[in-house]
């Protein structure tokens, strides 16, 4: 039924409701409004089209160029984590500690010293490994 009434609206010529243009007149009117329409779309239209095809090729760039950081950065981090892997930076830490007094040692191990230490290691590789990215 609605497929019927669609179709219906869709052929059915007197639902049309467009300007009749009678005589002379009706001519110049017509001229008028082709100008108009012709001067409307340089005016508006063109416009309008080159800013929103600006805003899309923008958003577009945009969203590449932070897809592209986001991707370098899981790739400077892989690097890092094989970097500090292959130097076993965390065992070299656990060796240090090893050799410290136990009474400084377990001082250093409730202030997450060594924790802290092995975080920024982390962080100063895969800030060096993201320079050279």
């Amino acid at each position: 039924m609605l497929r019927f009434i669609f179709l219906l609206l869709l052929l059915f010529p007197c639902l049309l409701l467009a300007d009749t243009y009678v005589g002379e007149q009706g001519a110049a009117q017509m001229q008028g409004n082709f100008f108009t329409d012709f001067w409307g779309f340089f005016e508006t239209d063109v416009p309008n089209f080159i800013d929103r095809f600006w805003s899309y090729i923008t958003v577009w760039a945009v969203k590449f160029y932070f897809e592209m950081k986001l991707e370098s950065i899981k790739f400077a981090w892989f690097i890092a984590k094989e970097i500090l892997e292959s130097f076993q930076v965390g065992s070299q830490i656990a060796s240090a500690a090893n050799a410290l007094p136990n009474d400084v040692k377990a001082a250093l191990v409730d202030c997450r010293f060594f924790d802290g230490l092995n975080i920024y290691l982390n962080a100063l590789v895969t800030r060096f490994i993201l320079r050279i990215i």
